[in-house]
Formats: C-alpha cells, structure tokens, sequence
C-alpha cells in the first residue's frame, strides 16, 4: 500500500476526496466543500466518489500532506494540460491540484451497465497534476488512429477523453461459459492512451472472500 506525501506551499492547494488523508502538519487547514455545485456532487456520489472534496491548504508557512491508497496497486501521476481530460474507472482519484473532478455518463447505456464498471466513470479536466489509485500493476499503452484493444472490463483502469469506448459480449457459447473472462469486453480504439491495471478491487475482493468463514 503506498503513500502520497505533498509539500505545499502557502497558499497552494490540494484537493483530494472525503477520507482520503492519511496525516498532514499541524499548519494545515482543511476545508468541506460540495465543489461544482449540487449537481456535480451527486455526480461523483453515483460514481463511487466522495459527495463532498476536501481542500488541503497550509497557513503562514509551507506544510505537508498525506493521502493513503486504498487498494494494493500504484500512485500514478497525470500531468494534464490546459482542456486535457482523463476517463478513470470509479474510486480511482486520489488527489488534485485544481479539484478538477466530475463524473462523466458513459456514452452508451449498454456499456455503463454490462461492463460491470457502472454507468458513470470519473473525469479529471487539466490544467493541473493529478494522482490516481489503480490496483496492482499498471501498463501505459499508445494507441495510433483507428487502432483498438480490447480489455477486461475490470482491468480498463483509465484512458484519454474523446477515444471510442464500447462493451461487447465475447464470441462464442463455449468462451462464454468457461472462458474465465465474464461476458463482456472492453473495447477502446485510438488514438490516444490507455491505462490498464492487474488487479481490479472487485478481482481481490472476490479472492478474499473465498477464504473467509461462513457462517453456520
């Protein structure tokens, strides 16, 4: 489990969601806010978020702070420009420099609700540096033009804004049924990047559960 440590300056910021800090020094001010407005909250709600974001800022001196990830798996940094945007799965945002959180509706209904990732994903909109959570391992991958992937619903951690996302049932009874891989497919197609995790939190979950007791 890794920790994100930051070093403000005063009057810098840094936003992260409700729950999310770990510790901070004793300079440090914290404010509850509902950022975006009502809507954009419930938003982020529905997505796996916090209704409300914490904004971290030091008084009268530089301060630290600290947010714990909450799952094995990697602290990745995405430094995005001015209008850049990132589609992450749920409860994926760790922090960010601006709170540039929102939710973002999947385009097509099928894909919210068979690829098991839910109907809203979450959008993090630059410019700014922001840290999300992915479980396990995680591997960058450069799409070209019309180039595709295709990729366990639970493993899709991340990609660009404005690359083709869809879900589709795997071919085939006997792949269906014994395959191992569920029903559904992720399909994202270039050009841009994707960011894929090994260990999805409902994989870990599920491999826990097996070995804890039943009751009688």
């Amino acid at each position: 489990m890794q920790f994100l440590t930051i070093e403000l300056e005063q009057r810098e910021t840094i936003t992260s969601e409700s729950g999310g800090m770990a510790y901070m020094s004793d300079n440090m001010e914290m404010e509850t806010i509902a950022k975006g407005g009502l809507f954009s909250s419930i938003k982020r709600k529905l997505s796996g978020e916090s209704l409300f974001l914490v904004d971290f800022t030091p008084k009268g001196e530089k301060g630290i702070v600290s947010f714990a990830s909450e799952l094995p798996g990697k602290i990745v940094p995405m430094d995005l420009g001015a209008n850049e945007e990132i589609i992450a799965q749920k409860d994926a945002f760790l922090c960010s420099e601006e709170g540039n959180i929102d939710a973002e509706f999947t385009e097509r209904i099928g894909a919210g609700f068979l690829g098991g990732e839910g109907l809203i994903l979450v959008r993090l909109t630059g410019p700014g540096q922001a840290f999300l959570n992915f479980g396990g391992e995680v591997s960058e991958i450069d799409l070209d033009e019309d180039q595709k992937i295709r990729i366990d619903t639970g493993c899709l951690a991340a990609f660009e804004k404005g690359m083709d996302y869809s879900v589709d049932r795997i071919k085939g009874i006997k792949n269906m049924i014994w395959g191992g891989e569920g029903l559904f497919l992720a399909t994202v197609k270039g050009p841009g990047k994707v960011w894929v995790q090994s260990l999805p939190i409902k994989d870990l979950a599920g491999r826990i559960s097996q070995y804890l007791p039943t009751s009688q």
